[in-house]
């Protein structure tokens, strides 16, 4: 194939005589004049534009341009050369003559003849001929000579690698000259024409060698239409496809030799990145050799036959093979499945390994490159439902390793976010989400599948995207499992039912249940036709006591309240298994509706006990996101599990919820108690306060007066009435919570509940009767140990007063001191404080404080604490107080005064005015001392108590403030008062009333003064 052959070829010769003024034109030709014309036709359109002078330094003679002539019965090939000339026209300007040949291309396309091999063989020909017939061209096409030189030449221009050394610089220099003409040969498919800038000092057979490369990347077949230039002039509208010139060219995209150029995206782009994967997985040589062969006329705008000549290479066998044996990569897999075209293939077991294996590779940082590939078959309507479903697969085969395997979420959430990714940019979240449940009612399919989503999150899922959102929709029992997880974080079940939309009027019924707990405004989607199941209602209900938020539990409760005593009224075998199949759910995973008309329950009006035989103590299963409530281990071994989100439900249920915590109810109190009494748990009654008890009694008159509750209001009532009437009795708010049971519309049960009320009110007086009268034992018996202890106080205060008179006598009759059996008393000085035989003379003695003995009265200072601890009066602590304060300065004062201090901090203000009046008047009139001594005791006290030295060290409570404002205003009282009898004084003495005779002066006889 490499032979040397020979080829017919027609030529003209285009340019001026010597010396002509005329313009250039066709000289001579093959065919004589008679062709003249479309030889000229040919070469003006092959024109390369204005050769530069020649003593330009680049870009010079010879221009080469070859041009594949596409006819409609034969291809032909035209070459044309510009080059120099030593011939001068008539103005003295030099001729540029040019050669021009044209030859048919069936023997070029049969020997796959390069540009360079075809200029080899046009170099040596020089015309004119001396005859107008056609000439033989001796052609010699090596083996692909012109591709190697080419890139060799690209890689002499690649920035950095000039320098690389070695076999590895080699590869390397080889690899950046194939990324370059690839790139370019991709470019080619934009339509416009492509300048190559940079190569100006290349000579136009080098420039050839780069087109040889560039064009070698394409199919054959391009070159029957491809006009390639070694240079051109940088006018508009260059007349090829490919050519060197100046980077100023209009209309033209301008590639810089060996700098890749940026490819736009779209089918170049996909043209270039198929090829480059196609090289790296087949090799270049392989790749170039499929290329030459395919050698149908083809246009580089033709976008489909290129893309599908590189689909004809066919790695898919080869990707297939590789993933049987076990030695896959991301390189085979992708060219294995960018091979395959129009949905191709796509029912053979071997692409959908291909798929598997691109999935697996996909969610890795390094396969990117399978994305494209993924989403072409994905896309197609053919081969996309099967990618759907071994997408499903493969997100839940991602959580399914995450749980057999110990990962953390985040590991999983990363997997699962680069295969979701995947499923966004092809836009096939809905069919995904309706493939993850699967068809059968597998249970731990979906659990993996709804831990899926919630890893994935809302917005990633459901955000935006309105055939997600249906998917959802339809999905009922995903959706439902999906609530349930993330119904222990208010935010993320929020987050989840934004999107839904539960209020939305074309949301099905079970899913406008939810509303109540999303958008406070659609509280009455709830209640539109068809209205949301018992089940339905049990399962929001869940939602929002597990989330623990009362406001939500509350509007449940409001807004799906048939549905939920409905759940309480079925009747039932006590473990909360209805009869009928009310509670089996259908085939779509509904479940039929409970009759909204209450039934008489079998138990006469009376709770029935819990299945544990213990009253008052219901099942308490484990919430979802919540700890288990712990209770007797025989308790625990009947207890059932939970029921499943989507399962039946029953009375049991209802009674984990409504004991599972007491504060998510505090919002519908009324109604969480209404449903306690009628499931079997002891009501817990409204918090004791005016507030509390009146939204409690206006809740439970509306609960009542409903008429389907009528055949259970005897229940209702007399359990309700339990924490009214139980004791402590007369709280705050009970006689609103008793008017609101007395209201129920039932004569019997208010009858009922009167006679209840009236045992209670009469035990209440019987036992307060019975209070009032050991208060009043009890207050006779202090009031007898205080008069016998005033009595003996006023004993020893006259004793102690008569022993002080005796031995103040000799000091006041004077004289030197008389021995006395006490002691000698001095005449000059005054007495000592204290004696051995009694206290001062100047008021009474402090009493004796000590620990009573058996039988005799408790210690004075004990009973002042006892006192000073207890709510009494201002008046008995003074009388108490008053005998301390005869001796401030003892261990006893002292003591007294820290007692009183923590009674004056804990007494109201009107007892505080009044403490130390009544101390002046009981030691006035009890300690008999004089006004003086009194008002002397008052003030040290005051003292004490303003300088801070009354609280000693044991914490007492008297506070300088209040006392020291209180002297005060007795000071300036006491200040008016002496100006008011200045002022009476004054007007006794001169008559200032006008009108009325003065008080005649009284002289002093024995006075001179007149």
């Amino acid at each position: 194939m490499n032979d040397a052959f020979t080829v017919e070829a027609l030529w003209a010769w285009y340019g001026k005589e010597a010396g002509s003024l005329a313009e250039y034109d066709v000289l001579h030709c093959t065919g004589g004049a008679p062709r003249r014309a479309m030889f000229s036709k040919y070469i003006i359109t092959a024109s390369l534009g204005n050769p530069p002078s020649a003593a330009a330094a680049q870009d010079r003679l010879p221009w080469i341009s070859v041009v594949g002539l596409p006819f409609t019965d034969q291809l032909w090939t035209g070459i044309s050369v510009m080059e120099t000339s030593t011939l001068r026209d008539g103005a003295n300007r030099a001729v540029v003559p040019t050669r021009y040949l044209l030859m048919d291309s069936a023997e070029l396309v049969r020997r796959r003849v390069e540009y360079t091999t075809l200029w080899d063989a046009v170099a040596p020909v020089r015309l004119p001929p001396e005859h107008d017939e056609s000439i033989l061209l001796e052609v010699s096409p090596p083996a692909v000579e012109g591709l190697t030189e080419g890139l060799e030449t690209i890689a002499d221009h690649t920035p950095g690698s000039t320098d690389a050394a070695g076999a590895t610089g080699t590869g390397q220099r080889r690899a950046a000259a194939v990324e370059w003409a690839v790139s370019v040969a991709a470019l080619l498919l934009c339509g416009s024409p492509v300048v190559i800038t940079g190569g100006g000092a290349l000579g136009a057979r080098a420039r050839l060698t780069v087109f040889d490369a560039v064009v070698g990347l394409l199919p054959y077949g391009v070159r029957s239409g491809l006009r390639v230039g070694s240079c051109i002039d940088g006018g508009d509208r260059p007349p090829t496809q490919l050519a060197f010139g100046p980077r100023h060219t209009p209309s033209a995209r301008c590639v810089r030799l060996g700098t890749p150029p940026q490819v736009p995206a779209g089918p170049p782009e996909d043209y270039r990145r198929r090829l480059s994967r196609l090289i790296e997985v087949v090799g270049f040589d392989t790749v170039t050799a499929g290329l030459r062969e395919l050698d149908a006329p083809v246009a580089p705008a033709d976008h489909g036959p290129l893309l599908d000549a590189l689909g004809r290479l066919d790695p898919f066998r080869a990707a297939v093979n590789a993933v049987e044996a076990g030695q896959q990569s991301v390189r085979l897999v992708a060219e294995g499945l960018n091979s395959l075209t129009d949905g191709e293939d796509t029912e053979s077991d071997g692409f959908l390994r291909l798929v598997e294996c691109g999935i697996a590779y996909a969610v890795d940082p390094g396969g990117r490159e399978l994305h494209e590939a993924l989403r072409r078959h994905w896309t197609h309507e053919r081969s996309g439902p099967r990618v759907s479903a071994l997408m499903a697969e493969a997100l839940l085969n991602v959580v399914l390793s995450g749980a057999e395997h110990a990962m953390d979420s985040t590991s999983c959430r990363t997997r699962l976010d680069a295969l979701w990714r995947l499923v966004e940019q092809c836009r096939k979240e809905a069919e995904v989400l309706r493939l993850l449940p699967g068809r059968t009612a597998d249970g731990r399919r979906l659990r993996y599948a709804a831990e899926c989503l919630c890893l994935l999150g809302p917005d990633r899922v459901a955000g935006g995207r309105a055939d997600a959102v249906h998917a959802l929709r339809d999905s009922r029992r995903l959706t439902l499992e999906v609530l349930a997880r993330e119904s222990t974080d208010p935010v993320r079940l929020v987050a989840w039912l934004t999107p839904l939309a539960p209020a939305a009027p074309e949301a099905p019924a079970w899913l406008r249940a939810w509303a109540v707990l999303s958008v406070r405004e659609a509280r009455q989607a709830s209640q539109a036709e068809p209205r949301p199941t018992v089940e339905d209602a049990v399962h929001v209900l869940t939602a929002a006591v597990g989330a623990g938020q009362p406001d939500w539990t509350a509007e449940a409760v409001r807004g799906l309240w048939p549905q939920l005593y409905t759940v309480a009224t079925v009747p039932g075998d006590g473990d909360g298994a209805g009869d009928g199949d009310g509670g089996r759910p259908g085939e779509d995973g509904a479940t039929a509706r409970f009759s909204l008309l209450p039934r008489t329950r079998n138990r006469g009006g009376t709770r029935k006990p819990s299945p544990a035989g213990t009253p008052g103590t219901p099942d308490v299963p484990e919430i979802p996101g919540r700890s288990p409530v712990p209770s007797d281990p025989a308790v625990s071994a009947d207890r059932a599990a939970p029921a499943a989100p989507f399962g039946p439900p029953d009375a049991r249920t209802l009674r984990t919820l409504l004991t599972a915590d007491p504060d998510v109810w505090q919002h519908c109190r009324a109604a969480a108690d209404v449903l306690s009494c009628l499931v079997g748990v002891p009501p817990v009654g409204p918090p004791w306060r005016e507030a509390a008890c009146l939204a409690y009694a206006r809740s439970l008159h509306q609960i009542l007066q409903d008429g389907n509750l009528a055949p259970f209001l005897g229940l209702l009532v007399g359990e309700l009435a339990g924490p009214v009437l139980a004791e402590p009795w007369g709280k705050e708010g009970e006689p609103v919570v008793l008017t609101a049971l007395l209201r129920v519309p039932h004569q019997e049960v208010a009858a009922d509940l009167s006679r209840r009320l009236a045992a209670r009110d009469e035990e209440r007086r019987r036992r307060q009767a019975a209070r009032e009268r050991e208060r009043a034992v009890q207050a006779q018996r202090l009031s007898e140990r205080e008069a016998a202890h005033t009595a003996h106080l006023r004993a020893t205060r006259r004793a102690q007063e008569n022993q002080a008179v005796r031995q103040a006598a000799p000091e006041r009759h004077g004289g030197t001191g008389l021995p006395t059996a006490t002691g000698t008393v001095g005449a000059a000085g005054p007495r000592s404080a204290t004696t051995a035989t009694g206290p001062r003379a100047d008021h009474g003695r402090t009493p004796v404080v000590g620990a009573a003995r058996p039988g005799e009265e408790p210690d004075p200072l004990e009973r002042l604490e006892h006192a000073a601890r207890l709510p009494c009066s201002s008046r008995d602590l003074a009388a108490m107080w008053a005998p301390f304060t005869l001796d401030l300065e003892s261990a006893a004062g002292r003591q007294a005064l820290v007692v009183a201090g923590r009674w004056w901090e804990k007494a109201q203000d009107g007892e505080r005015a009044a403490l130390f009046g009544h101390l002046q008047r009981a030691l006035l009139a009890e300690r008999q001392c004089s006004v003086d001594v009194t008002a002397d005791i008052l003030h040290e006290i005051r003292r004490l108590i303003v300088a801070g030295r009354a609280s000693g060290h044991s914490g007492g409570g008297w506070q300088a403030g209040p006392v020291l404002r209180e002297v005060r205003r007795d000071l300036r009282a006491r200040r008016a008062r002496v100006r008011e009898l200045r002022w009476i004084r004054l007007r006794a003495h001169v008559n200032l009333a006008p009108g009325t005779p003065r008080k005649p002066r009284k002289w002093n006889r024995g006075s001179t003064d007149r």
